[in-house]
């Protein structure tokens, strides 16, 4: 998830999975999978390297190898 700004100050968490398109026209306004749009106060530039650095994020989580857990073969072991 992505924390954003609407432009009311609230801040939003959005999916950049979800998100079709951004427009900045001239607020910075998204189109979601679903046909709703939101209007945030972050720029073009700013919500092109937010999601960038979520991608990022994600793909080093993929890469970083899971800690494995011991399970006891016998009850009490």
């Amino acid at each position: 998830m992505v924390k954003l700004t609407r432009l009311n100050n609230t801040p939003i968490a959005v999916n950049p999975d979800i998100v079709r398109f951004a427009d900045a026209t001239p607020d910075t306004t998204l189109s979601l999978a679903n046909g709703d749009r939101i209007v945030v106060r972050e720029s073009l530039d700013e919500l092109i390297r937010e999601f960038v650095d979520y991608r990022r994020r994600v793909a080093a989580s993929a890469r970083r190898p899971r800690a494995r857990r011991r399970v006891p073969l016998t009850p009490g072991s």
